[in-house]
């Protein structure tokens, strides 16, 4: 079960290395910017973002798209500095996007690698519909099965990413789909220890502690190095989905 507090902590305690960290997260606000821009326009009145964290998407959106109002949102209530130094005249909403409604209709929506933290996706989903003028987009990625697959082997523990076909069943509910592909992409350390680094400066691990002991950690790095050591390096998966949406008439 996903730990919102501890997810709010974590994001909040890695906030300064996160940028350097998230290499995976920061591609794919790039090519969701690129799929939005190809598929739903470069030209939107009103935009919403939320959890914009330090500004990845953001920054992708003001290059590539123009609006006229900005409202960002996050758990945290940094992110709001973040995002003010990229765009001076942005609304910043401070909140779970679970708990907080938005005071406006949108022409776009959009976030990046938040959706797998929410508890009720549906929910989230036709919020998001609700809030989106007529003809309105949504764009978002996540992260499906088999992302960090290695951790869970490993320890056993997971997020409950859904499946691509989920995602595609759950948003066409309310949805056209536009576009909704996934990949699978390899990050390569040089220790399983090193993993743990990465794990922890992205500020990416929502769920219950593990209490390392000394034998419990030697445990993992056998178990990792005997199953995903690949050329001398040690592998951690990513698994990507874009989604862009257009609201039903």
């Amino acid at each position: 079960m996903i730990n919102k507090e501890l997810v709010k902590l974590r994001f909040e305690k890695n906030l300064s290395t996160y940028d350097n960290s998230a290499l995976v997260q920061r591609k794919m606000a790039k090519i969701l910017v690129e799929k939005i821009a190809a598929l739903c326009g470069t030209r939107f009145a009103k935009i919403f973002e939320f959890g914009v964290g330090t500004g990845f998407l953001t920054r992708d959106i003001l290059e590539k798209i123009s609006f006229d109002d900005y409202c960002a949102n996050d758990i945290m209530e940094e992110s709001g500095d973040y995002v003010k130094r990229i765009i001076k005249n942005v609304k910043f909403l401070q909140g779970d996007i679970e708990k907080i409604e938005p005071d406006d209709k949108y022409d776009l929506i959009v976030s990046n690698a938040v959706m797998q933290w929410v508890l009720d996706f549906d929910e989230v989903v036709l919020k998001m519909k609700n809030h989106l003028n007529d003809g309105g987009c949504f764009a978002f990625t996540t992260f499906g099965e088999k992302n960090y697959y290695e951790i869970k082997e490993t320890t056993g523990l997971s997020l409950n990413y859904l499946k691509s076909e989920t995602l595609r069943q759950k948003c066409e509910k309310y949805f056209d789909i536009l576009y909704l592909e996934e990949e699978i992409a390899g990050l390569y350390f040089d220790s399983p220890l090193d993993v743990l680094r990465h794990i922890k400066s992205s500020g990416t691990n929502g769920l219950k502690p593990l209490k390392w002991t000394f034998s419990k950690l030697k445990s993992f790095e056998k178990f990792y190095l005997e199953n995903f050591k690949e050329n001398n390096k040690v592998k951690l998966t990513y698994n990507p989905i874009f989604v862009v949406l257009r609201a039903k008439m």
